[in-house]
């Protein structure tokens, strides 16, 4: 085997195979770092969820609010009615 494809089957290898690469990765003193930002991947992830719950939230808040404003509202030109 030469140089050139022992080249070119280290790279398939890193490309396509998750545990070799973490394990090459450990050899060069990167493992930790790859396992940091796959633990704030995650956490990203999870980010996102909560932010499109809460917008679900705001959304239902806001509706609320302006029920409430209508009712408010009403009760106030009931009072000048009177």
């Amino acid at each position: 085997m030469g140089l050139e494809e022992f080249k070119s089957r280290m790279l398939k290898l890193l490309r396509e195979d998750e545990e070799f690469r973490y394990a090459v990765a450990g050899l060069i003193g990167l493992d930790e770092i790859l396992k940091r930002l796959d633990r704030h991947e995650a956490e990203l992830v999870k980010l996102r969820q909560d932010m499109v719950e809460l917008r679900r939230e705001m959304v239902e808040l806001r509706r609320d609010m302006v029920k409430g404003f209508e009712l408010v509202n009403r009760h106030i030109s009931a009072l000048g009615a009177r």
